[in-house]
C-alpha cells in the first residue's frame, strides 16, 4: 500500500462475494477526500456489469485509469476499509481530469 493514496485512485483488493467464501482481486475507486485517508479508506467497487441504479456511476476514459472492461462505479456500495486491503495500484481519474 502507498501513503500516497488519493481521492481518485483506482486499486485493485480482495473481494468476498456474499454467499460463499470465495474472494477474487478486483477494481475499487477511492472516493473518500485526502483529509479522510487515514488508515481506512473510502472506496466504491468498481464493476463490468451494466448500471443497475441511478447511484451507479459509468466511468468514462477507462483505459487511462487502468481499467480492461468498460466500467461503473456502485456508489451505492460505499464503504471504509483499511488502507492495508489494496494491494496493487492501477491508475486514476484525477491526474486525467488536470491534464
Amino acid at each position: 500500500m502507498s501513503s500516497k493514496m488519493k481521492q481518485g485512485d483506482v486499486w485493485l483488493m480482495d473481494v468476498l462475494f456474499k454467499g460463499t467464501r470465495q474472494a477474487k482481486q478486483r477494481p475499487v475507486i477511492i472516493v473518500g477526500n485526502e483529509l479522510a485517508l487515514d488508515v481506512d479508506v473510502i472506496i466504491a467497487p468498481v464493476t463490468s456489469q451494466q448500471p443497475r441504479n441511478q447511484f451507479d456511476v459509468v466511468l468514462g476514459y477507462r483505459k487511462e485509469a487502468g481499467l480492461l472492461k468498460p466500467s461503473v462505479a456502485r456508489t451505492s456500495k460505499i464503504t471504509s476499509i483499511h488502507g492495508s486491503e489494496l494491494k496493487r495500484y492501477i491508475g486514476d481519474y484525477i491526474t486525467m481530469i488536470l491534464n
